[in-house]
């Protein structure tokens, strides 16, 4: 699956945090983003916060 075209919502946002086991101010620049924005802002920002999608797929119980 190529999620690299994909817009990524504020609601798929607030979906993944619990995965994430982020702090507030981490959750918080995630949430301040200018939803929806693509698959590679979206992936930058989570790698910012530490957590690159590797990480992301083994908390969401898949394989990357």
């Amino acid at each position: 699956m190529d999620l690299s075209r994909s817009p990524i919502t504020r609601r798929h946002v607030v979906h993944l945090l619990p995965l994430m086991g982020l702090g507030p101010e981490e959750e918080a620049k995630l949430l301040a983003l200018p939803y929806p924005v693509d698959f590679a802002v979206a992936a930058a920002a989570f790698e910012s916060v530490g957590v690159d999608l590797d990480t992301l797929v083994d908390r969401m119980g898949g394989s990357p």
